[in-house]
């Protein structure tokens, strides 16, 4: 979907009407180079559960640029290089967004390639870090950190953390009752909270971080000294520039807000869940 004022919204591509946890279900998204990239497929059918990179220069058209076996998600861009989680514990990376390699594969330490789900992703300090669960029975949460996709280091012994983001000069992510800062993605240090701060949505405004969960909203500037913010948004909040917000509940119910504040709820949309926003810098921006 695209819009112009983050109030309406345009459906221009469309696998299917009715979403669900299979192949047309796309989940990532990142802009750079002048493109816009999208990632998904996997998810439980047994008929479909492809994987697919997809390119577009204007949110209208669009092509599938690679496909895997599985799923893809998520894709996060340097500024240089676009770097995605791939199937079978894989990264992949792409100079240019339409040509892909596949780069480092994690060892299986002892649990299938199926049974390690990529979650989030994000960039900062010359380090590309995801993060996600694993186990048969996801009981644990991991983190990946490469430099270019290329190659890569991974640890499995983290609390169970819901969303990342960079800004600051760190790596913040959080979960129910923790909040969790990096420098490189590495190294982490924990902070827990009250166990009812369910924290499950986090965004880096351009000055500061926010995040949630149910009715909590938390601030910080560094990601380390948190306090209660006046922010009540309609949703989650998918996208900010410090001043606007979008946000997104189920099922794909929106909403608009020029100052965090006043807040307008966008036309009814494809009855699905809204999984990436991402914004392409203006002309002159």
């Amino acid at each position: 979907m695209i819009s112009n004022d983050g109030v309406k919204w345009e459906i221009t591509a469309e696998w299917a009407e009715n979403g669900g946890d299979d192949s047309n279900n796309l989940m990532g998204l990142a802009y750079g180079f002048g493109k816009f990239v999208a990632v998904g497929g996997g998810g439980w059918s047994k008929d479909k559960q492809g994987g697919h990179i997809l390119v577009s220069k204007d949110g209208r058209e669009w092509k599938e640029v690679h496909s895997e076996p599985f799923r893809v998600n998520p894709v996060v861009f340097s500024g240089r290089r676009f770097v995605a989680g791939g199937p079978d514990r894989t990264l992949l990376f792409s100079d240019d967004g339409e040509k892909w390699t596949k780069g480092a594969q994690v060892a299986a330490d002892g649990f299938p390639g199926w049974a390690m789900w990529f979650r989030n992703g994000a960039y900062g300090n010359g380090t590309f870090v995801f993060m996600g669960e694993g186990g048969a029975k996801k009981e644990f949460y991991w983190c990946i950190t490469s430099p270019d996709g290329a190659a890569a280091s991974f640890r499995k012994d983290l609390p169970q953390l819901r969303a990342l983001a960079f800004g600051a000069g760190t790596f913040v992510a959080v979960g129910a009752g923790v909040i969790a800062t990096s420098a490189d993605g590495k190294e982490w240090a924990s902070q827990e909270r009250a166990a009812d701060e369910k924290l499950d949505w986090l965004v880096w405004t351009g000055k500061e971080f926010l995040c949630g969960g149910g009715k909590t909203v938390l601030a910080s500037a560094d990601g380390k000294s948190w306090k209660p913010s006046a922010l009540k948004p309609q949703g989650r909040p998918m996208w900010t520039d410090g001043t606007r917000f979008i946000t997104s509940s189920w099922p794909g119910k929106m909403a608009f807000s020029p100052d965090g504040v006043k807040w307008e709820s966008s036309p009814p949309l494809t009855p699905n869940g809204i999984n990436k926003i991402v914004r392409a810098p203006a002309s002159g921006e």
